[in-house]
């Protein structure tokens, strides 16, 4: 058992090193198919209708079958008892063991599939994320039946529980990653956009801008009325008002007056679109239906020049000359220069567009630089935290033990690491269930977080039900006492374990310490192999206890909860 256990420990870790899918699956079916000594590991994939297929390159045959017809390289496989009852028994957590296909009454249309394989006995165990299905982990013997025993059945089953584990956190990791992806491209549009309205003047404002060219237009050109008419959305050029306006104070004005046309839309729309310039010298004489002729009473407009405003492609409006008092023979000059005024000003309506659009970009641009960094800072959170427990994973663990060696072995300061792991685990999981063993793991790490009182201080789940403790600039006593606190703290949990241990109804945990000034000619790994060693001399002890490695020697002396103060002192 504790055999099997320890290769466990060894595939989960592999398993967990890597954020990569393929590697992760690769990785699973290879160690897998040689710690259970079967001929071919698999990884099945469910899809939508339930069918499924074979992950292509996340297979690992022994030598002698990997020559037969690959599981993987998408190869589909769709089983319709599965289909028909959305997943069977795997939807119930229930693993399938077949030890001759020959003598598991399969039907024939089954027992065909597998021939193609030469598959002659199998074991499977579903992959679950959170609580969805996702697949299956399959192990196959070609040569010949094989009865299942219960440890292979378990650790194939263990296994596919951290697939899905591993699965899970490498789909939040590749979303996050997607989105800072997105987030970057975003950032270099944006920017794009900003340096092309660089030009545009920022003090642009139409409002101002309207009311100053209704008033010089209508002074330079001696004009009765000089307004600018804007057509309403979607009304396809029916309806709309003024909303410019410079009048002489004798004639009616204009301004948000609502005014619907649709015999200007019927006739004239289509013209001004296309850059043709109204001049009428007398609206009587000009031939204007009567619908139209009653719009131009109701502003007393006798004559008048019309000119297009374009925004876009689009007639946005019309900048209008009117003469209200009699009718108006216009100049050539006149019409000229209302036609290059109105050039420009579609120029500015399309430069305040663009003004409006560039400051609703750089909000746009700041709100994704912030999206940015925070979805930088959830990926830094994702790789470093353990996904269950949410301390540090083992990946943080290594990355700041080996960087507090170093700064450590230059200060020629202490540092102390705690190995600690709940007692008999393996059985309170048995008897409790996975989901019972998963808040037992969140409930420890919780309760040995909030022993640690500074910054400096690490914890970090180490591997299954092992956890890591680093404690920079802290001697062995130092070192001794949190041990004792977090042993404490986890009994004062009390989380029942009643009638896996004699005298002991509440979990517990073991405890291997050790403390060393760094040095050139030590290591790291040293340090976790002696930390190691005093956890497992006080698994040793009986379990419930904490030892700590207490000199540098070749043979280890150990300090144990039972050793009196005199001996913890003594060199």
């Amino acid at each position: 058992m504790a055999k099997q256990q320890k290769a466990l420990y060894r595939v989960i870790s592999k398993i967990r090193a890597s954020l990569d899918l393929e590697t992760i699956f690769r990785t699973a079916t290879k160690e897998t198919c040689k710690l259970l000594g079967v001929e071919r590991i698999a990884v099945y994939r469910f899809s939508e209708d339930w069918g499924g297929e074979f992950i292509g390159d996340c297979e690992f045959a022994e030598v002698g079958w990997d020559d037969l017809e690959t599981l993987g390289k998408n190869t589909i496989w769709n089983d319709t008892h599965l289909q028909e009852n959305q997943g069977g028994r795997y939807r119930n957590n229930e693993n399938l063991v077949v030890a001759d296909v020959y003598a598991a009454g399969l039907s024939q249309c089954h027992l065909e599939i597998l021939e193609q394989f030469h598959i002659r006995a199998y074991a499977t165990a579903p992959i679950f994320i959170g609580q969805k299905l996702w697949g299956v982990l399959a192990a196959y013997q070609h040569s010949q039946s094989h009865e299942w025993q219960d440890l292979e059945v378990q650790f194939l089953s263990q296994v596919a529980t951290q697939l899905g584990f591993a699965v899970k956190q490498a789909e939040l990791l590749g979303q996050t990653e997607q989105k800072a992806a997105d987030l970057r491209a975003a950032n270099e549009q944006q920017q794009i956009l900003l340096n092309s309205i660089a030009e545009i003047r920022e003090s642009l404002d139409l409002d101002t801008l309207f009311q100053t060219t209704v008033r010089e237009v209508r002074r330079i050109m001696n004009a009765d009325r000089v307004g600018i008419f804007k057509f309403d959305e979607g009304s396809d050029c029916q309806s709309g008002e003024f909303v410019a306006e410079d009048i002489l104070p004798e004639f009616n004005p204009a301004i948000a007056v609502k005014v619907r046309d649709p015999c200007f839309a019927e006739r004239y729309a289509a013209h001004y679109q296309q850059g043709r310039i109204q001049v009428i010298s007398d609206v009587f004489k000009a031939g204007f239906k009567v619908c139209h002729l009653e719009i131009l009473e109701q502003f007393q407009i006798k004559a008048k020049i019309v000119v297009h405003l374009i925004k876009g492609n689009r007639l946005w409006g019309l900048l209008c000359i009117n003469q209200c008092g009699h009718p108006r023979h216009w100049k050539l000059a006149e019409v000229q220069f209302v036609k290059q005024l109105a050039a420009q000003f579609s120029v500015a309506l399309n430069h305040a567009e663009l003004l409006a659009q560039s400051r609703s970009q750089a909000e746009q641009l700041t709100q994704a630089i912030q999206a940015l960094q925070q979805s930088n800072e959830k990926l830094e959170a994702l790789t470093n935290l353990d996904a269950l427990t949410q301390v540090g994973n083992r990946r943080f663990f290594d990355e700041v033990l080996e960087k507090e060696w170093l700064r450590l072995r230059r200060m020629q300061n202490h540092l102390s690491l705690i190995l600690f792991d709940i007692d008999n685990f393996k059985s309170y999981n048995d008897r409790y269930g996975h989901p019972s063993g998963d808040e037992c793991l969140i409930q420890v790490a919780r309760a040995s977080q909030r022993v640690l009182q500074r910054p400096a201080d690490v914890l970090a789940r180490y591997g299954g039900e092992e956890f890591a403790v680093i404690l920079p600039e802290t001697d062995g006593e130092g070192a001794i006492r949190v041990a004792k606190q977090i042993q404490d703290a986890i009994k004062q949990l009390e989380i029942p374990n009643a009638g896996l241990w004699e005298d002991r109804p509440f979990v517990t945990v073991s405890l291997g310490i050790v403390s060393e000034i760094p040095a050139e000619e030590k290591s790291v790994g040293g340090l976790i192999d002696r930390a190691d060693a005093a956890l497992y001399e006080a698994k040793a002890k009986g379990r419930d206890t904490w030892v700590c490695d207490g000199g540098d020697r070749r043979e280890p002396r150990w300090i144990t909860s039972d050793s009196s103060d005199k001996d913890r002192h003594r060199d």
